[in-house]
């Protein structure tokens, strides 16, 4: 915690067309929606998970998508192998729904819970702990909590964020429903709303070319936080496909490389950079995105420039990409199981837009002996 400073890592940003809340915390380091180091986004996901009181039945759950990652991380520095599940905007088999919610200031509202054993991870564990990137009036927990009692499941519940911005009167609400908060930074509701130039906004740079050198590459051994795992166990997961990853790939790739995720699946792109960086490479990673940002040449505003495309999950869905620049090489590790081939083209075009030309597209995948 004492090396993180607040203002060296929390920006507000503006959002797009949205009349609830019209701004954003974007964090530098979370590797989202701004491209960092690998292994600074982890130190800030171990800083976090070192301010929560831990418990050995405990059931994490991270917040598609943003927190997706965070939520990993967390839950892979717990002493005890808890379970991490995340929520999903996906659609995934209706037998594994627990329940729905509602984001009510989000850009996509739907929140969905899925689990394959949820006797075990929710029923039976003691403690619940969702974890967020940001929260402004705690609001989604609070909807999410309500539909988690109404299914009968009597566990202790907690909340923890990298920031929080919540009012002495949103706290107080939590203090009496026994919902506990942690979190690294406190912001002011005043500082959040800011005026910006409309002159100073950025628009998106576009092409028809594709990149010179394509590569498409299939790994087995995909674990779905989706639904629920072992934290340690997924932990091991993507280490295990970061290395083959390397193995595959390190003749192949320059110094400098950028690893991307697709959108709720942040945490494996992550974990990937860092194994890279631990063999001497120079890695950013951050990934793709749902969420509306507008772009802006502002001193100190952290969107500098943005693409738009189609989801390589899905046809017509709308997704970003923020602060793209050059690199040898970029590595995509998406876990979608049957590629939009227009999104995966848009994509490939806006990587392009910045010089980019040598692409791996690795596919996570669940192979035949996979429970």
């Amino acid at each position: 915690m004492k090396d993180f400073k607040k203002e060296e890592i929390i920006s507000i940003a503006q959002r797009e067309n949205n009349q609830k809340r019209g701004y954003l915390f974007v964090n530098h380091l979370q590797a989202k929606h701004i491209p960092v180091s690998p292994s600074k986004a982890l130190s800030l996901f171990q800083a976090l998970a070192e301010e929560i009181d831990q418990h050995e039945k405990m059931t994490i759950i991270g917040f598609a998508e943003t927190a997706t990652a965070i939520g990993s991380g967390v839950a892979a520095n717990c002493p005890y192998d808890v379970y991490y599940i995340h929520t999903s905007r996906e659609n995934l088999p209706k037998e594994n729904i627990v329940v729905e919610f509602k984001e009510e200031h989000s850009h996509a509202t739907q929140q969905m819970l899925f689990c394959k054993d949820e006797e075990k991870m929710l029923f039976q564990s003691q403690k619940i702990l969702f974890v967020e990137d940001e929260i402004t009036t705690g609001k989604t927990i609070l909807n999410f909590i309500k539909a988690l009692k109404e299914k009968g499941i009597k566990a202790e519940f907690a909340a923890c964020s990298i920031a929080n911005s919540m009012t002495q009167e949103h706290r107080k609400n939590f203090l009496e429903n026994d919902i506990q908060l942690y979190e690294l930074f406190g912001i002011e509701q005043a500082d959040c709303e800011k005026v910006f130039s409309q002159s100073s906004i950025v628009l998106e740079k576009q092409t028809e070319q594709l990149p010179k050198s394509i590569e498409y590459q299939s790994i087995f051994g995909k674990i779905d936080p989706r639904v629920g795992s072992f934290a340690k166990e997924y932990q091991k997961a993507c280490e295990t496909l970061a290395k083959k990853i390397y193995d595959m790939f390190e003749k192949k790739v320059g110094n400098n490389i950028l690893v991307l995720g697709t959108e709720e699946c942040m945490y494996p792109a992550i974990v990937t950079g860092v194994y890279f960086e631990k063999k001497g490479k120079n890695v950013k990673t951050h990934s793709t995105t749902r969420s509306p940002i507008v772009a802006r040449k502002e001193e100190n505003y952290p969107i500098f420039n943005k693409s738009i495309f189609e989801s390589v999950y899905e046809k017509g869905r709308k997704t970003y990409l923020y602060n793209l620049t050059k690199y040898d090489t970029v590595i995509i590790v998406t876990d979608a199981q049957n590629y939009n081939k227009v999104g995966v083209k848009g994509l490939l075009k806006a990587l392009k837009n910045y010089e980019n030309d040598n692409i791996i597209i690795i596919r996570w995948k669940k192979d035949e002996n996979f429970l």
